[in-house]
């Protein structure tokens, strides 16, 4: 593959060193321009254009506040390169018109560039005319040349093959022949963006670190990762969201009208040890009971039993009045305390048939549906599920509570329950759960644990039993 840049000039012309990069796409054609003096100042907003060699106009850019320009062409094919400004000029003084007038006279030959810039009346040679308008432009005289106020290098450029080329190119005004003039830049830049340090974050959501800053506007970006919320895009400390167990790239950009300002931060979404707290929300209180939290996979569980209402016989059922009514264990109240109240399916559900619903559980909070009862159960591994949600020894649960381990932190005790007849039964024996998920009018799904087992058994019970309940985060 080969690359061919040749310069086509109406006078010489002097031209930056050039060079390719292999293993580019696109841009393939970029460069900068800057003026031609000492500081080699960038020249902000000129404008550049890509042209066919008969001077068809192919693509227009202007360049940024360093100067850069960029375009992708994918045909193979020799292109010209034509630049132009109208941003305001300067640095014409009485020295330049004394230079002109030197070169006239062959006391020093001016080159390239500066030769075309001296040449302001265009007529392709230098002579006392082009000294006195020069003098004419300082004194105010006049305001333009004939030739105009910028001269610039052209190029034209050849592609072969999958290379990309980086031109440079300088301008200058016309008439500054010492290169005294420093051409404006692009005025306010950006402040610095700053996205803050890379996180690693147990849980799903984090607060953003990016800076404030003096001159421009902060905007985020998610640029990979799947799932991710940023609340406000604008804010340098935003909350952000995500899915655990993901790696987020983003982008904090500070951008004004002359520039943006880029830096990246990777936010890493872990999940949190089995058993820990739900982020942001390790406790609770509820009707006056105190309840801890506990994250199982993706899913957040109230630790405790609900206990929440006022006690009633186990003679009588509960009904649909404005209070809630709960069983405690043997009709003592001091079993509530330890193991939480007993329900009743319809009294659990507030006298509602819809799976999922919040019932007596708290704001934000609903009894669990059977599908999320059985992801539980799918996550923590069918055959030993039941040993890794029982809480460990036999303060809570018969002699020896088989396979007991509460890995997960959920500490299942062994409440028992209320039969159809009004009868306790199976205190530290089992534990029953309602789930909010309907067989027939008159029976629900639920899930039991057993001193004797490390298995979870799903089960179908008579809506009218008293079981424990557990909520699950909305």
């Amino acid at each position: 593959m080969k690359i061919l840049i040749t310069l086509t000039l109406t006078t010489l012309l002097f031209v930056d060193q050039v060079t390719i990069l292999s293993g580019q796409t696109c841009p393939n054609i970029s460069g900068q321009i800057t003026y031609l003096n000492n500081a080699a100042t960038p020249l902000y907003d000129v404008q550049v254009q890509l042209r066919t060699t008969t001077g068809e106009v192919l693509q227009t850019t202007t360049t940024d506040y360093l100067g850069r320009y960029s375009f992708c062409q994918t045909t193979e094919g020799t292109y010209q390169l034509k630049v132009s400004s109208t941003r305001p000029v300067g640095g014409i003084n009485s020295t330049d018109a004394l230079i002109a007038l030197w070169a006239f006279m062959g006391l020093g030959p001016l080159t390239g560039l500066t030769w075309r810039a001296a040449d302001v009346n265009l007529s392709n040679y230098l002579n006392t005319t082009d000294a006195l308008l020069i003098l004419q432009r300082y004194a105010g005289a006049i305001s333009t040349f004939p030739a105009g106020n910028w001269v610039f290098e052209t190029g034209n450029v050849t592609l072969t093959g999958d290379i990309s080329v980086l031109l440079n190119l300088k301008g200058t005004c016309y008439g500054d022949l010492d290169g005294t003039f420093v051409p404006a830049g692009c005025t306010p830049l950006p402040s610095q963006a700053i996205a803050g340090p890379d996180q690693t974050v147990i849980g799903t959501t984090t607060n953003l670190a990016g800076n404030t800053p003096l001159n421009g506007t902060g905007t985020w970006t998610i640029v990979s990762g799947m799932g991710g919320t940023i609340l406000q895009i604008n804010d340098p400390t935003s909350s952000f969201t995500g899915t655990s167990g993901t790696s987020y790239i983003l982008t904090w950009s500070v951008s004004t009208t002359c520039a943006t300002s880029v830096d990246t931060v990777e936010i890493t979404l872990t999940n949190p040890p089995m058993g820990s707290s739900c982020p942001g929300i390790p406790s609770f209180s509820y009707g006056g009971q105190s309840y801890n939290t506990v994250l199982i996979g993706t899913q957040c569980w109230m630790k405790e039993n609900l206990n929440i209402g006022t006690m009633i016989n186990g003679s009588s059922n509960q009904t649909n009045n404005p209070l809630i009514e709960k069983y405690c264990y043997d009709n003592n109240p001091a079993r509530c305390n330890v193991y939480g109240g007993l329900y009743q399916w319809n009294e659990m559900m507030q006298y509602s048939t819809t799976a999922g619903t919040q019932g007596i559980c708290p704001n934000g909070w609903h009894i669990p549906i059977d599908e999320e009862w059985q992801n539980l159960v799918d996550y923590l591994g069918s055959e030993l599920a039941g040993g890794k949600m029982k809480e460990i020894g036999t303060i809570h649960w018969f002699h020896q509570n088989t396979g007991a381990t509460n890995i997960s932190g959920f500490t299942a005790l062994g409440s028992g329950h209320r039969d159809e007849s009004g009868n306790f039964n199976n205190l530290n024996g089992a534990a029953p759960f309602w789930s909010s998920s309907e067989f027939s009018s008159n029976s629900a799904i639920d899930l039991n644990l057993v001193y004797s087992s490390a298995q979870i058994l799903e089960t179908v019970q008579p809506k009218i039993y008293g079981f424990s309940v557990r909520c699950i985060k909305n």
